[in-house]
Parts: structure tokens; sequence; C-alpha cells
């Protein structure tokens, strides 16, 4: 039996975080755990139950949607953030993404792209609009590791995890990854967990960005655990 993944949601607005964990609760595959108006609420809800992804409003009352998000990730590490935002907003676009924030979606757009949103980033994907992805990728040669180039970093990798590399070069999503491999979801989390760790980066964008740079090719050499 597949496991559902387990969704927070953290906006001030009562009625849009209903109207969300309405709409997450007609999803198989999906579980909203609770919801949350602000940080204090937020912290209580993440000490008394496990939370895989947490939906969380760029720009809370009185507080910074952002800067909660960076707290949560220290305490969680594996933990996915998916930032939605009602305001022109793309400014911190990348702030977040470096903050390890995985997804950004905007209030305006349709419960089915927040929905295919979740689904992604909690499949390992980041999920950004065109137009947020576009000052990304402008700013991507000033990313990449912070003490070794490119080169250096590949070669920090073990042979499994250039093969995983290779996949996410190819666009493949976790599952995807373990399908080709012929290993578990969750060995692939822990690879992918490597590669970012390794390439001193926040996340599976940037890492491919560095791959690429470094004449990294998509497709493994071998299959197989």
């Amino acid at each position: 039996m597949s496991t559902r993944t387990r969704v927070a949601i953290v906006d001030d607005h009562r009625v849009f975080s209903d109207a969300i964990a309405s709409r997450l609760g007609t999803e198989p595959d999906l579980v909203v755990v609770g919801t949350a108006r602000d940080s204090a609420a937020t912290w209580a809800l993440f000490r008394d139950q496990p939370v895989d992804l947490v939906v969380l409003d760029l720009y809370l009352q009185q507080e910074d949607g952002l800067e909660l998000a960076r707290d949560l990730l220290a305490s969680w590490p594996a933990l996915q953030v998916v930032l939605v935002t009602g305001m022109d907003a793309d400014h911190r676009g990348l702030e977040a993404l470096r903050s390890g924030v995985r997804g950004w979606v905007s209030k305006t757009g349709s419960a089915e792209s927040l929905v295919e949103a979740i689904r992604a980033v909690a499949d390992g994907q980041t999920r950004v609009p065109g137009r947020l992805l576009t000052t990304v990728c402008a700013s991507l040669p000033a990313w990449g590791t912070r003490e070794a180039d490119d080169d250096n970093a590949i070669r920090r990798l073990s042979e499994r995890e250039l093969d995983v590399l290779r996949c996410l070069v190819d666009g493949l999503s976790r599952k995807e990854i373990a399908l080709r491999l012929g290993i578990a979801a969750n060995t692939v989390r822990s690879h992918v967990q490597s590669i970012l760790h390794k390439f001193e980066v926040h996340s599976t964008l940037t890492a491919v960005a560095v791959a690429r740079r470094a004449g990294v090719e998509g497709t493994p050499r071998s299959v197989g655990p």
C-alpha cells in the first residue's frame, strides 16, 4: 500500500487554508494533518505529529513565511516546502530556493496547479513558475559549490551517486530513478541528499546546473543495486 504524503497548511487566511484542506482531502495520495495561522501554532502542529510537506504562505500576518520556512528546515531537514503567495513577490524567489524551498505557487492560480506542485515537490522535484525560473537560471552561474569548482564537486560523488545525478540530468523523478536503477525510493532520497550535501547546494535544480556545467550527461552507465 502506498504511503500518503502528510501535508500541513500554514496561512493566516482561514478561508484559503480551509479550501485547500478540503481540496487536498479528495486526493488519495495526500492527507492534511493540520492547519495553522501563525508560527506558534505551526511549531505546535509539527511537535504533535509528523509532517512531510508544508504549504506555507509567504506573507503571514506580521510574520515572514520564508523565515519560518528556514527555521522549520533547520529542525526538519527532510521537510518539503511549497510557498504560496497572493502578491507579486518574484524578487524573493531566488532567496527562497537558496533557503531550501522546493515549490512556489501563486494563490491566483487554480487549485489543480497547487495539487500538481505538491505532488511534484513530494516526489523530489522543484516546481516554480516560468517567469521565476528565468530569474533563477540567470543567477545559476553564481551558484554551485562555495569551496571547490564543479569538476571537484563531481569527483566527490560515489559511482552510485553519479548514476543518480545522471538521472536527475535526464529530468527523472525519484520514483523513476528508483525504477531505472533498480533500487528503493528511500535509497534514491538518501543519494540525492548526499549529492546536495557534497555540492553544498539546497536544490536538485542547482545540482543539475552544476552537473551540466561539468559536462555530466544523462543515462547512468549501470542499472541495478
